[in-house]
């Protein structure tokens, strides 16, 4: 098994991070931060001592939780990652301070975290398998914001990104226009993260305003 991550953005944060431990694979890819004039109270903004923490809490605390306990330690702790002590925010998942709001992945070997903060303008969707037909299928909404666990298949490709865009141009494609993306964003045909890169601008069009950021597994 092989990660492959990847970015695109107009405006707003990412934060993209991929190691391997062994034969184990990790990757974390965080991003939002929307302007959302009617969100009411502003949100912290997004700081580079913010987006190191972050890739602090990768290198350390999950990277090294995986050299300790293997690819279970996802499984293991994962949920643990999104609460934190009173009075403070957790360090990712659908409470965590990121701006105005994310949507992340965070995964080791045939697994992977997934979340989106309430209000944030960001979901998570990934390709599937429905009645074997391969399509783009919703798996946690900024409506009510949410986290989950997945398992990866080869193949698998999640995407954290807006949810405005994700409905408007994803989930409401024609059969044929969703094949197209398909085949735009299939692992098999896409070399490394920089053509990855490619792949996800070319799939976002030049309408697109916000961040995506993605991983694929081959």
């Amino acid at each position: 098994m092989e990660y492959l991550a990847g970015l695109y953005k107009t405006c707003g944060h990412v934060v993209l991070e991929k190691a391997a431990v062994g034969d184990i694979c990790a990757a974390m890819a965080i991003c939002g931060d929307l302007p959302l004039p009617d969100k009411g109270e502003a949100a912290a903004a997004v700081t580079g001592e913010l987006k190191g923490s972050l890739a602090l809490f990768f290198s350390k605390d999950f990277v090294g939780g995986i050299s300790k306990y293997g690819a279970d330690y996802l499984q293991a702790a994962v949920f643990g990652f999104s609460v934190s002590p009173a009075g403070q925010a957790p360090v990712i998942g659908p409470g965590s301070e990121f701006g105005s709001g994310s949507a992340g992945i965070l995964a080791a070997g045939e697994n992977a975290y997934v979340y989106a903060s309430e209000g944030s303008g960001m979901c998570i969707v990934r390709t599937a398998e429905v009645f074997g037909k391969k399509k783009f299928v919703k798996c946690v909404s900024q409506e009510f914001g949410g986290e989950d666990v997945i398992v990866l298949f080869s193949g698998t490709v999640i995407l954290a990104c807006p949810e405005k865009w994700a409905d408007e141009v994803l989930l409401n494609a024609s059969n044929e226009t969703t094949e197209e993306y398909l085949s735009v964003l299939d692992a098999a045909d896409i070399a490394d993260d920089d053509s990855f890169d490619r792949h996800i601008r070319e799939t976002a069009g030049e309408e697109f305003a916000g961040c995506i950021t993605a991983l694929a597994v081959k």
